[in-house]
Order: structure tokens, then C-alpha cells, then sequence
């Protein structure tokens, strides 16, 4: 049997080893973050896409459906006034009353769902790039505690 060259033993890394590690290791990790990002991404523009179709067609049917409730209660309402309030009626009729009352109701809404808008939490995209960001965070902080020992 031929003499074979001797096995080295193991050895630390040199800083160029390292370095060279961490520039191939670096661009596979990026290369798998944007991939998750882009993907991400993607699923969010068609989760908002469909909701945006669906909310436009909701909000068409929604405005005819509410403005022909509004006509009806205005007319209904306006009738049931009729000669309760002489005094306004003889100046400008029953229907103004009736629709500055609906006015006020609606701006009380209008402030009311402002406040909850302002108050409401804000949908979370994009979390599993998060937690990645996270567990990278707590990766580098375990390894600048274990050079630090």
C-alpha cells in the first residue's frame, strides 16, 4: 500500500476561511430573504387585490341601497310632521327639518367610526419576514454574548 499524505488535523479557521464562509453563507441568506419577501409580497397584492373588487361592488350596492332607504324615511317622516311644527312648517316646509335631522345622525356616525378608525390596530403583512427578522436578531445577540465570553 502506497504511503498516503497524512490526514491534517483539525484546525481553527483563519480569517480567511471566515470570511469567505461568511460571503458565500451572506448571499445564499439574502438570496433566501428576498425570496420570502417576493413571495410575500405577491400574497399580499392578491389578498388586497380581491378585497378591493369585492369592497367596490359592495360599496356600489350599498350606496343605491342606502339613498333609497334615506328617500323613503325623508318622505315617510315628512309626512308624519306635517302640521305638528306650524310654526317652521309655514317657512320652510317639513322635509328640511326631517333631512337636517338625518344630517346630524350621520355626522354623530361619522365621529363616532373616525375615533375607531384612529383607534384600530394595523393588519400585520409580511410576518414571517418579521419573525425571520426577529430569530436573526436573537441569533446575532447570542453570538456577540458567546464572543464576548
Amino acid at each position: 500500500m502506497p504511503d498516503q499524505p497524512p490526514v491534517p488535523e483539525e484546525r481553527d479557521f483563519t480569517i480567511k476561511d471566515t470570511l469567505a464562509y461568511l460571503q458565500e453563507s451572506g448571499s445564499e441568506y439574502l438570496k433566501a430573504k428576498v425570496e420570502l419577501a417576493s413571495l410575500e409580497t405577491q400574497e399580499a397584492v392578491e389578498v388586497t387585490g380581491r378585497k378591493a373588487g369585492i369592497a367596490g361592488v359592495l360599496g356600489v350596492f350599498a350606496f343605491f341601497t342606502y339613498a333609497l332607504l334615506l328617500a323613503s324615511l325623508i318622505g315617510g317622516c315628512t309626512k308624519l310632521l306635517e302640521g305638528k311644527v306650524e310654526v317652521i312648517e309655514q317657512y320652510i316646509g317639513t322635509w328640511p327639518i326631517v333631512t337636517f335631522g338625518f344630517f346630524l345622525v350621520h355626522l354623530l356616525f361619522v365621529f363616532i367610526y373616525l375615533d375607531r378608525l384612529k383607534q384600530a390596530g394595523k393588519v400585520s403583512l409580511f410576518r414571517h419576514s418579521l419573525s425571520e427578522i426577529e430569530k436573526d436578531k436573537q441569533w446575532l445577540t447570542q453570538l456577540k454574548s458567546n464572543n464576548e465570553k
